[in-house]
């Protein structure tokens, strides 16, 4: 574990110190980074993962570099998984950068994954029309099943849905229904999230 913590303290230093790097070195500093609060939770990283200056850091990074999706997809991931996993404060300037980031393709889909993490997500204008892009996203099964866990995470937090907005998922959801394969499980946790959505 020692070791682990004492990389992880390595990888802030630099990363505290970014605009030393040159943007190769910074790629691998970021990706080695994001490893870690993506990797099995530890209390020995909270100190550092939850720090609100290297958030900062890592959407200055983000925003620096918008043409390296490498690093995008580093800096998403690793920002969402700070906050949901190790309780980093989720400012509105990386909602934001989460938000500038929806629609570049190569991004998408871990944006996705860790925006519906920030409470900003619930108050955000687009948040339906949004939800209701993630299916077509790539790679389209693993992004249907992050559609429905957070068409599940909203009925859970009694979020009221528009009468459109129920309707087209009901859709999407009915067209998952229709594959031979699917496991009962499935089915009957489709057809009750449907039942939810209906009684909403």
């Amino acid at each position: 574990m020692a070791l682990q913590t004492d990389v992880l303290h390595a990888l802030k230093d630099k990363l505290l110190n970014w605009e030393h790097l040159t943007e190769p070195e910074l790629e691998t500093s970021v990706r080695e980074f994001e490893k870690i609060p993506r990797a099995e939770v530890s209390t020995f990283y909270t100190p550092v993962l939850s720090n609100n200056d290297l958030g900062a850091i890592l959407v200055a990074i983000g925003r620096q570099f918008p043409e390296n999706t490498k690093l995008q997809v580093n800096v998403v991931s690793a920002l969402g998984n700070m906050v949901w996993r190790y309780g980093l404060t989720p400012t509105d300037a990386m909602f934001d950068y989460l938000v500038a980031t929806v629609d570049n393709r190569k991004v998408n889909f871990y944006v996705a994954l860790h925006i519906r993490v920030f409470p900003q997500y619930q108050t955000w204008d687009r948040k339906w029309e949004y939800l209701l892009s993630v299916p077509d996203i790539a790679p389209r099964k693993k992004a249907f099943v992050v559609f429905y866990d957070t068409v599940k995470q909203q009925l859970e937090k009694r979020d009221m849905m528009p009468l459109a907005v129920k309707q087209a998922i009901i859709k999407k959801i009915q067209a998952q229904l229709q594959d031979e394969n699917l496991h009962p499980y499935l089915k009957d946790d489709y057809l009750a999230t449907i039942h939810a959505i209906v009684e909403q």
